[in-house]
């Protein structure tokens, strides 16, 4: 089946009064089943598809993790310029509309990526997203589950009511290890089809995949449309960043720390791809 020809018209999703007052006093809004289960198989459908692209194919930048069991797939982002598929979901009518009920004001996309999270794989330290994304000073997210995510395969977990501001930082541009030592931290299960909204300041973390079974989603950034349309800027400005830094010991997929990862070697990531070579500047269009 070819991009075209897929349908994917997500559920309307009425963003109801409660749901504002939620968001507005938790920081984030957990919607139940969006997607129908043939929307759903086809989303994974998609994931699979983007999962063995090398890096650079199709404009696709993909990040890679070392676990016990060798290099394995850890991120997918820019996604969408050659996937009319992903692109019609989530810059699509639906998904939009409830960004603009969220932030109050219309809405664009910011940025797009899947997080694999595969069994084995590692977790994501405390912080808030806002320090990450430059330009704008408005941001929301929604994680579309792909799989079902549970405490054992490393679910989000957030911490209500704190997302008035961006909190101290350490070192990586993560929640200070003080601070979040002592914040309520309240695991946040999803089935997959389901949708978590959350604020660019709500603080969030998640642990390794313990578990046998693999725990992707699919993360669309919007910011406010007032503040213009940064997708490309904001891509440009990691690839930069990402050419001007020494590659560490940890696996680098953000503009902060987040990502506990650590870092395969090129040789462990062309035995992952099956010899596909790896470009670590795809191309922007």
């Amino acid at each position: 089946m070819t991009h075209e020809q897929a349908r994917h018209n997500a559920q309307p999703a009425v963003i109801s009064a409660d749901h504002i007052a939620q968001w507005h006093r938790d920081g984030f809004l957990h919607i139940p089943g969006f997607l129908r289960e043939d929307q759903l198989a086809e989303l994974v459908e998609w994931v699979e598809e983007i999962s063995q692209l090398a890096d650079g194919e199709n404009d696709v930048l993909q990040h890679y993790e070392l676990t016990a069991d060798g290099a394995r797939i850890c991120r997918s982002e820019h996604l969408i310029e050659h996937h009319d598929g992903l692109r019609q979901l989530i810059t699509g009518p639906d998904m939009l509309a409830m960004a603009k009920d969220l932030l109050g004001e219309p809405a664009v996309l910011y940025k797009e990526k899947i997080n694999y999270k595969l069994a084995g794989g590692a977790g994501f330290a405390p912080h808030q997203d806002a320090p990450a994304y430059p330009f704008v000073a408005t941001h929301l997210t929604c994680m579309i589950a792909v799989d079902a995510a549970t405490e054992t395969n490393g679910c989000l977990e957030m911490v209500p009511q704190r997302h008035g501001e961006v909190l101290p930082l350490n070192e990586q541009g993560c929640i200070r290890e003080d601070l979040a030592a002592t914040m309520a931290w309240q695991p946040t299960p999803v089935q997959a089809g389901d949708l978590l909204w959350f604020h660019s300041r709500a603080p969030h973390r998640s642990g390794p995949n313990t578990s046998a079974s693999d725990r992707r989603a699919l993360f669309c950034t919007y910011n406010a449309a007032a503040e213009g349309d940064r997708r490309s800027s904001y891509y440009e400005t990691k690839l930069t960043r990402f050419a001007e830094e020494t590659a560490g010991p940890t696996t680098r997929v953000s503009l902060i720390g987040d990502f506990q990862g650590t870092a395969p070697s090129a040789q462990q990531i062309a035995a992952y791809r099956g010899g596909q070579p790896h470009n670590s500047q795809p191309e922007e269009s």
